[in-house]
């Protein structure tokens, strides 16, 4: 498993909203290979949101590129984003749970 990893920016104001619908949509689509979806707030910077998803694989990620489903996605949810996102995949070293 992999971890896609974003850090976003959104108008403050917004926040739980983009949450509330980039959320609905994710879980809607139900892309193939994906597992856990988690949205973490920032506290101290009310614009800053990151958001983790859990793959089965790079590919099982990115075979949804382009898709009619996932170019609606980016659609609707570039327009609370006030800057591009930046992330990628990562792999999870646990050391304490």
């Amino acid at each position: 498993m992999i971890q896609e990893i974003l850090v976003q920016h959104v108008e403050p104001e917004k926040r739980d909203e983009y949450i509330k619908v980039f959320g609905e949509i994710l879980t809607k689509a139900n892309y193939a290979g994906s597992h856990g979806i988690k949205f973490f707030a920032s506290i101290e910077d009310p614009s800053r949101v990151i958001l983790m998803i859990e793959w089965d694989s790079v590919e099982a990620h990115t075979q949804h590129r382009g898709t009619p489903t996932h170019n609606a996605m980016r659609e609707a949810t570039s327009k609370y984003q006030t800057v591009k996102s930046d992330g990628g995949h990562f792999l999870m070293h646990v050391v304490k749970n």
